[in-house]
């Protein structure tokens, strides 16, 4: 049984997190001859069954559950196939986020595919916001539209499809959060449904309108649909779901189809991007998606319109596609700059409203573009540490937008202040709503007094989920590599942080265009390393002589050969001075001789033991000095089998000269 236990140390600009079990994990692991290291971080994220790893390593497009189990899916295939036969007309109702564009695309080129008399309708973000709306709806039934799907919104529209013209008929693919109150409609596809028997509930918009289309082949071919999981794979990334069960396998799979994808228009968008070269195979990461094509389809729907982005998606030529995907980078670049303006213009707000300790940071501007006024409270965020909600007023209505810590849901807030508002919406991280201009400064003062009431302080310090603390000694290339069984990370997978203390700083540079990334040369027990910190700014987080521990991602840098580099997310100056006497040594010996004594142990699970039962009598630094002692006076051995290294405890039978260690020597003139 694994007793687990959760440690927190505030260190540098966050609170390090730590998850430790007590145990060693299962046997099977080994057998599939993953390290210890490894195993350790896969059973904490609950792969703790044979069964679970092999899903988690191996599973593929065949792995995923039958379409049919979804509530109302028998029902929406059967409307479907008689709208296609009968050549109805059919518009899909998507969404302005990457998400619903994918989601659009996918749904409308397998119809497409089947001859089916199809359209689809992207609302426009600022005239008609999210989901569906009465004049669109009135406006597509005098168009003739008879048959209309939603994809990635529609859960929450009842009143709306209620009071719908009769001559349209109604099917929901969402992947929100389900109401009391369920739309009336001739399908409701939504795996978070109470009574939805299907086993994975995480999908995006995307991944349920691609189990509509696997559920129409079935249907109408008796096979299985796997086309477009590219698409599916892009609004996974872009709408952060969970990257597990059946989306870890669309990311896998998708990501693997990116490099050869017969979908025009994401060639063009992977070439305009400057992603990849024309004719180039080459592999396509989770950042490529998350930095590289997701921000420009967004863009589109940010300050242009997201009709663009399906007509990328859906474009039947390469020089089509090429002239829209210069058309979305354009658009990127042009919201770059708007977002800029903004950023500025709100700090200036910030500081004129005198927020900076505020709890809450309520910053409102006339005429802000709303759709990039999300993008700026996220900077601000990331800057103070604060929920930010940033509002933009027109015409006397403010619209705002929010984001939030994880400790304060933001949702819940609003809520707490709805009478305040007009109307609200989101979820605990994100959210938005619409003020009267009048009663912004209420609600600011309103929101900051039930932050103060209901939070501490600290709950507003950011953290950082650490894996494991580890020597430098064990971040090796083959370590790193071996970390690759981990991909696709993201949301609920995430790339592990590692974190290494008492480390020498030998070397500093301050390196890039001005200066602003910062790179320095690590040692530990003779061990070396470099060290990246990114983006950080003129000031140097550290300088040649500290001694710092880390929190890191590590990766293999390949110059010259393969080496490991560490990319930085936070530090700590360690201000402890060690030492070592005799008196330690032999404390800390009784109470790990034992331990020592049962055969051979791998070093890594034993030095996690003794941290944690000695953590309270001494520092982590001593700890690890005083193995070393032990080691060079001769009475523990290291030695390596397979992928693990292994403590071997060496009985002496005379009294040992602790003057024999050189690390006794160098630390106990400090006594």
């Amino acid at each position: 049984m694994n007793k687990t236990s959760i440690k927190t140390y505030k260190n540098g600009n966050f609170i390090w997190k730590y998850n430790t079990s007590e145990s060693l994990t299962p046997d099977f692991f080994q057998k599939e001859n993953i390290s210890f290291n490894v195993a350790h971080i896969l059973y904490k994220r609950g792969i703790n069954t044979e069964e679970k790893l092999y899903h988690f390593r191996y599973d593929t497009l065949s792995n995923l559950a039958n379409p049919f189990l979804m509530k109302d899916m028998h029902a929406a295939v059967e409307r479907i196939i008689k709208a296609i036969n009968q050549q109805e007309s059919i518009v899909i109702y998507g969404d302005y986020d990457v998400d619903g564009i994918t989601s659009t695309s996918i749904l409308y080129r397998f119809l497409k595919k089947e001859g089916a008399s199809v359209d689809f309708y992207i609302p426009n973000r600022e005239k008609e916001g999210y989901g569906l709306n009465q004049q669109a709806i009135e406006q597509l039934a005098v168009q003739g539209t008879q048959l209309l799907i939603t994809v990635d919104n529609g859960i929450a529209a009842s009143d709306l499809i209620a009071s719908a013209p009769k001559s349209m008929d109604f099917i929901i693919t969402d992947h929100h959060m389900v109401p009391d109150k369920i739309p009336d409609a001739v399908a409701v596809i939504n795996p978070h449904q109470e009574d939805c028997s299907y086993p994975y509930e995480d999908l995006a918009g995307c991944g349920v309108a691609f189990s509509v289309c696997r559920a129409l082949s079935l249907a109408m071919h008796k096979q299985d649909y796997i086309d477009d999981v590219e698409l599916v794979a892009m609004g996974t990334i872009a709408d952060v779901v969970s990257l597990t069960g059946e989306n870890r396998i669309f990311v896998k799979e998708g990501l693997k189809r990116l490099q050869s994808t017969s979908i025009v228009g994401i060639r063009a968008l992977l070439e305009a991007a400057g992603i990849v070269k024309p004719d180039e195979d080459k592999k396509i990461s989770v950042e490529d998606i998350s930095f590289g094509l997701a921000p420009r389809l967004n863009a589109s729907g940010r300050i242009a319109h997201a009709k663009l982005g399906v007509e990328l998606m859906i474009a039947s030529t390469m020089t089509e596609a090429t002239s829209i995907a210069k058309s979305l980078c354009d658009v990127n670049i042009k919201r770059q700059a708007i977002e800029r303006e903004i950023y500025k213009e709100a700090l200036a707000r910030l500081h004129e409203l005198q927020l900076e300790s505020s709890s809450v940071m309520v910053i409102d501007g006339h005429n802000w573009n709303s759709g990039v006024i999300g993008i700026s409270a996220s900077r601000i965020l990331e800057q103070y540490n604060r929920p930010v909600l940033m509002i933009t007023i027109k015409d006397g209505i403010g619209k705002g937008s929010c984001r939030s810590t994880p400790n304060f849901d933001i949702y819940q807030a609003l809520k707490v202040h709805e009478n305040l508002l007009i109307q609200l919406g989101g979820h605990k991280m994100a959210a938005g709503f619409s003020i009267q201009e009048e009663n912004i400064p209420l609600f600011r003062e309103a929101i900051n007094l039930y932050a103060q009431k209901n939070f501490k302080e600290e709950d507003f310090v950011p953290e950082l989920e650490i894996e494991q603390i580890m020597p430098l000694s064990e971040m090796t290339t083959e370590f790193i590599k071996e970390l690759e069984i981990l991909e696709p990370c993201g949301c609920d997978n995430p790339r592990p942080l590692f974190a290494s203390e008492g480390l020498s700083v030998l070397e500093t540079k301050h390196i890039g265009k001005d200066n602003k990334h910062f790179k320095c040369l690590l040692e530990q027990d003779s061990s070396f390393v470099q060290g990246i910190f990114w983006n950080i700014g003129i000031d140097s987080p550290c300088k040649i002589g500290d001694s710092i521990s880390i929190v890191y991602r590590p990766e293999i840098h390949e110059w010259r050969g393969e080496h490991v580099q560490l990319i930085c997310r936070d530090i700590a100056l360690n201000k402890e001075q060690v030492s070592l006497n005799r008196d330690k040594l032999v404390k800390f010996y009784l109470g790990i001789k034992n331990k020592l004594k049962i055969g051979i142990n791998s070093v890594t699970f034993t030095e996690l033991e003794v941290i944690n039962i000695f953590d309270t009598d001494f520092s982590r630094k001593e700890m690890q000095l005083m193995f070393c002692v032990f080691e060079e006076i001769g009475l523990i051995r290291k030695e390596a089998y397979k992928k693990e290294t292994y403590y071997t405890y060496i009985p002496s039978t005379k009294k040992l000269d602790l003057t024999v260690s050189p690390t006794f020597c160098k630390y106990s003139f400090r006594e």
